[in-house]
């Protein structure tokens, strides 16, 4: 597989974009305020790029 295809088929990637769509629900329906949509938006970006560090980190490792 790809390095495209391998992107994105990512099971990190598909929930960071599954939590984003049900933050966005919750901010457009008005259930969450705007600066914890701010707050919970930054975590969850940055739990992303922890996991693809730590994971390329993980796997530099191995080889």
């Amino acid at each position: 597989m790809n390095e495209v295809a391998l992107r994105w088929s990512s099971r990190k990637f598909w929930a960071a974009m599954v939590w984003q769509t049900v933050l966005v629900w919750l901010l457009a329906t008005g259930r969450l305020p705007v600066a914890a949509f701010e707050s919970l938006t930054w975590l969850l970006l940055g739990g992303y790029f922890v996991g693809n560090i730590g994971q390329k980190w993980l796997l530099k490792g191995e080889s």
